[in-house]
């Protein structure tokens, strides 16, 4: 877990400080996604009056060894977020209120839970998927540095995946391989607490 996480926050840190051109950043982290045990983080920049850039990562990495249960996945997804009637405060040159725009997402997941009927076989999914919609969010004022960012997103997912018995002999054998799902509706949900850095 420790080398896929240092990998992430070591390139985003990178990017942070080597951005060229970028007027203004913020680092940023999903509440609900801490509070629950899964490591995240975004960064948002400026690319021109009323518009910026955000990218987010995602990284949930539990293996339990009872049931051989597993719940991983690594996600990112970056969004184009255009500002109406911006709110602007001096102490930086990011932008705060309402906005909209597109956003595009991609990842990996490797998900079997044990079935809470005993009397049913439980499974494991292994796959990728991608989605894209539109994102809309407002980002409010806390103080000259932080914000609270409340984002929510619908738009398309595609899933393809092989299913496998959760634990026991055949484990590793796929029960069916390359399914795929597709979903049309909600796709994305975010309380983000908001730190800018670099004026």
């Amino acid at each position: 877990m420790k080398r896929p996480l240092r990998y992430i926050f070591s390139s985003l840190l990178l990017f942070i400080v080597c951005c060229p051109g970028a007027d203004a950043q913020a680092i940023k982290t999903n509440i609900p996604l801490i509070v629950t045990g899964n490591p995240n983080i975004g960064i948002e920049w400026s690319v021109g009056k009323q518009l910026t850039v955000n990218g987010d990562v995602l990284w949930a990495p539990y293996l339990f060894k009872k049931n051989e249960e597993v719940f991983r996945t690594l996600i990112g997804s970056v969004d184009l977020r255009y500002y109406i009637k911006p709110k602007y405060y001096y102490t930086n040159d990011l932008w705060d209120g309402l906005y909209i725009g597109p956003y595009a997402m991609v990842g990996n997941f490797n998900i079997g839970l044990k079935n809470s009927d005993d009397t049913k076989t439980s499974y494991r999914r292994k796959g990728w998927g991608l989605s894209t919609g539109a994102t809309i969010g407002y980002k409010f004022y806390l103080s000259s540095r932080f914000r609270l960012d409340i984002n929510a997103g619908v738009g398309y997912a595609h899933l393809q995946y092989d299913k496998f018995e959760l634990g026991g002999e055949y484990a590793d054998f796929p029960l069916e391989s390359k399914k795929t799902k597709s979903y049309w509706g909600p796709t994305k949900f975010g309380i983000h607490l908001v730190y800018n850095i670099f004026r």
